[in-house]
């Protein structure tokens, strides 16, 4: 059967062909329609043609020629056969054809290189069904094309290509002519672009009349217009421009647009600066036409092996309502965050990092660009943090020094807690009396270790903070702490840990105390004077520390499924004693017979010194409870019973009355394999008199048992999905080659079967629920809380996977008490092949707001989109 050669034949379009035509294409030339098989048969007959190979006798990749019109080696292979005519002055290759000359490398069907006018064509060829395959790969230099047919000129670098395929980083294009200029410009007529992964059948595209493209730079299209489906939308732009580049690059961010209560805005609109290679800046700004502004700096930076980060400043001024009209407002918010990690390869003896949030307690809450929806963990939470630490291990001594800033502020209260700064030294434990050898008995194994804290800190508002008054308030003080302890063993099962911790605390402000009876209309008032000044206390604690281990198994026949139970208790017992330091002890009076006691160290860095002496005994009992099973392979297994059951109370014996502490019980058991059940109670030895209050007798001597029962707490949590309910399939296996074979043939599932699988049992869901309860005994709250003793709720969190594609999520919880919803959360999402599509609702005032987004997942197209949302409208009050 005759095979012809054609270059730039396009299935079903015959007009390319004719285009092929006028530029002087091989296909006019009669030599090049080749009967393959008379050619093999007379091939020694042609005088004119010579190092024709038959398909059993093919040239090596490396084979090259060298004509005196090219000005390099040409390497040429084909798979069939390869023809060179010396007289015409060409060389044919058929069937996988590949040539290579200097930056350029061709691979094709079929290839025809005219050395004498240095140019080169080609083609596909039909296989064995007639269809056309094996287009031509063009590459030179950064440029890769895929194509049904190509013309190139190896002297000019210029070429003439049809229906080109070709990648710039995320967009694909499809042109259906492109002129390649040099080896670094292209210019393109009727060109679809996209970002859809199907190349075939996009199911999105940009389609352009004609375009330039500059590979790994830019692509500059002219009048274009978006097609979904192969079918036209009104969505048309006159130009458009996508950089390309790998490597950052500064220029403008396009801002949004839209209204809201505040009028119509541009947001987010700006100036990206790249700095060099290891930073940028990015500055943004929002404009309202109510007069609402905001701008914003963020910076990122990173040096390999050293350090990286990112440090962001906001400022925005927000207006609502408008003047003269009730609730009209002009609120500054601002708002600081920097994060810094030193990476352990620069210095493994140091580290330095940063966590830092700072600025207006309402920042997050009123900013339109931290919404409920967008970023609901940042504008719910009551708490931003901060903290700078530098730690320093020492090679020469056994210590280390760490230097820190912390900061914590309640987005409620407003108030703020700053340390300016916080200084660590520790030194290791040292055991002075070990020797070189083992650490055998008591005397070697005592240790001592020394620990410095100094700290300034600093209690204000969000309306005082970096005011003078601030600074006003700061607490300087130093603390030294040596613990020194051991450990022995008595009667070879029980530990014995005594120890004693000394504590002496400088500080540099203290305060005095005294009572202004004539203040306040003649009640009286305390007036508390701040002085500056060095003064020290100290602080002294003894403690001696008993525990032991009993164990207790009962074992069952060797034919039962319960092999044994194993119980293990801890007890422990232990003694503490603290002196008293009532030399710090100061007073005034208030009224005439009323006396206040007071330490000049009130509210300073590190609290009061220990103003009575304590002397007492602890005590506690630890449980857990374990069997060990047979499963149905005959081999055993553990399964903890009961995870924990603890009790522990205290003894004061140098307390008048109430010497003994509340009984606290702890419980952990593990109901099954990823549910865990947490319970805690607390039981008052004491009885309560008519008011309430504790009095000096047994609740045990009036029938009420060990204690009295004042409050109650339970937690648990549960994972559920499609496969808690599913039954595990069990599969007895041989060993052998057949079912090994098996295995790997279902592991060579396809991905048109997985997605099968997957739609023909669409339906993937999970849920994790979480319960609480909390009791308090009504008799112990005060005043008005005696209504709020219990709290009773579920919170909950589900995912659906309705097709691989559908996803529906709903965040809430239940209010058992109140018999309604917390803060609740009703989302969709839709994955496209090159789309998103997802939609959030709050319903629940005051939060309630939706937002609803459909765009591009790729970056660079990333402003083709639909963004609409709606604030909630608390928000602006």
């Amino acid at each position: 059967m005759p095979v012809a050669i054609v270059f730039a034949q396009v299935e079903g379009d015959s007009t390319l062909v004719k285009k092929n035509k006028t530029i002087g294409s091989p296909l006019d030339n009669p030599d090049f329609k080749i009967n393959r098989a008379a050619f093999l048969k007379n091939r020694i007959a042609d005088k004119d043609t010579i190092g024709m190979k038959p398909v059993d006798s093919l040239m090596s990749k490396n084979d090259s020629i060298n004509k005196s019109s090219l000005k390099d080696n040409l390497y040429h292979y084909a798979e069939d056969y390869t023809e060179i005519n010396e007289r015409k002055k060409f060389i044919k290759l058929y069937n996988k054809a590949h040539i290579k000359y200097e930056d350029i490398d061709l691979s094709a069907g079929v290839i025809y290189v005219d050395y004498d006018k240095n140019e080169v064509y080609a083609g596909r060829i039909p296989d064995s069904l007639g269809k056309l395959s094996q287009r031509p790969v063009f590459a030179q230099g950064a440029t890769k094309t895929e194509n049904d047919s190509i013309r190139f000129n190896f002297k000019t670098k210029k070429a003439l290509v049809w229906n080109t395929y070709t990648k710039e980083g995320e967009i694909s294009l499809l042109s259906e002519v492109t002129k390649k200029y040099n080896d670094s410009v292209l210019f393109v007529k009727n060109v679809k672009f996209t970002t859809s992964e199907d190349r075939e059948h996009p199911e999105y595209y940009i389609k352009a009349s004609k375009g330039k493209i500059v590979p790994n730079k830019k692509i500059v299209v002219g009048f274009s217009q978006m097609w979904v489906e192969d079918v036209p939308t009104p969505l048309f732009i006159p130009f458009a421009f996508f950089p390309l580049t790998k490597e950052r690059a500064s220029g403008f961010i396009m801002p949004t647009w839209s209204e809201n209560s505040q009028g119509f805005y541009l947001q987010n609109g700006g100036f990206y600066w790249a700095m060099s290679e290891y930073a940028d800046l990015t500055a943004t700004a929002d404009i309202f036409t109510n007069g609402s502004y905001g701008l914003r700096l963020s910076s990122r930076y990173k040096k390999r092996y050293s350090f990286s980060g990112g440090l962001s400043f906001a400022y925005e001024k927000r207006i609502t309502s408008e003047p003269g009209i009730e609730g009209y407002e002009k609120k500054t918010r601002w708002n600081i965050r920097w994060n810094h990690s030193k990476d352990s390869k620069s210095n493994p003896f140091s580290t330095f990092s940063a966590r830092v949030n700072i600025g207006s307690s309402r920042f997050y809450r009123d900013s339109y660009n931290y919404n409920v929806i967008s970023d609901p963990r940042t504008t719910q939470s009551n708490q931003l943090s901060s903290s700078i630490t530098y730690n320093r291990n020492f090679t020469s001594i056994p210590a280390s020094l760490t230097l820190s800033l912390g900061h914590n502020q309640n987005v409620n209260t407003q108030k703020i807690s700053l340390t300016l700064p916080q200084l660590s030294f520790n030194l290791r434990k040292i055991y002075p009396f070990a020797g070189k050898g083992a650490k055998k008995n008591a005397l070697q194994k005592i240790n001592f270790n020394y620990q410095l804290n100094g700290r300034n800190f600093i209690n204000t508002t969000d309306s005082l903070f970096l005011r003078k008054q601030m600074w006003d308030d700061v607490q300087m003080g130093m603390q030294h702490r040596i613990p020194v302890s051991t450990d022995m063993k008595l009667f070879k099962f029980f530990n014995l840990n005594p120890g004693a911790t000394y504590e002496e605390v400088w500080v540099m402000q203290y305060v005095d105390k005294s009572w202004d009876a004539t203040a306040n209309n003649g009640e009286g008032k305390e007036i508390i004077e701040k002085r500056q000044g060095f003064k020290s206390y100290r602080n002294l604690n003894l403690s001696m520390n008993l525990s032991t281990s009993i164990y207790g198994t009962y074992l069952f026949k060797e034919d039962a499924k319960v092999q044994a139970i194993r119980h293990v208790m801890r007890p422990s017992i232990g003694f503490s004693y603290k002196p008293k330091f009532d030399q710090f002890i100061k007073t005034y009076q208030k009224g005439s017979n009323d006396i206040v006691e007071y330490t000049n160290f009130d509210g300073g860095a590190f609290g009061r010194p220990d103003l009575h002496e304590n002397n007492t005994l602890n005590f506690g009992l630890s449980n857990s409870l374990e069997a060990k099973v047979k499963d149905k392979d005959g081999k055993t297994k553990k399964i903890k019973l009961l995870n924990s059951l603890n009790l522990s109370s205290g003894y004061n014996f140098l307390k008048d009355s109430l010497k003994l502490a509340p009984i606290s019980i702890n419980a952990s058991s593990q109901i099954f394999k990823g549910m865990t059940i947490n319970m805690s109670s607390i039981f008052d030895p004491y009885q309560l008199d008519d008011k309430g209050k504790q009095i000096d007798v047994f609740a045990i001597s009036s029938g009420g048992g060990l204690g009295r029962f004042t409050g109650f707490r339970l937690t648990t949590g549960y994972n559920f999905s499609n496969d808690t309910f599913k039954k595990k399939k069990t599969t007895k296996r041989s060993g052998g080659n057949a079912n090994r074979k098996q295995d790997i043939d279902k592991m060579k599932k396809s991905k048109d079967l997985a997605t099968q699988e997957a739609y023909s049992n669409p339906i993937r869901w999970s849920l994790n629920m979480n319960y609480s309860f909390n009791y308090i005994n009504p008799v112990y709250l005060i005043g008005d809380r005696k209504d709020d003793n219990t709290t009773n709720s579920l919170s909950f969190s589900g995912n659906v996977k309705l097709t691989p594609n559908w996803n529906v999520r709903v965040t809430s919880s239940w209010d058992f008490k109140k018999n309604g919803f917390g803060y609740t959360t009703l989302g969709f999402t839709r994955e496209l092949k090159s789309w998103v599509m997802r939609f959030t609702w709050i319903p629940i005032k005051p939060r309630d707001s939706w937002h609803f987004y459909i765009g591009i997942k790729s970056s660079i197209l990333s402003d083709i989109k639909y963004d609409k949302h709606k604030e909630p409208f608390s928000k602006f009050f």
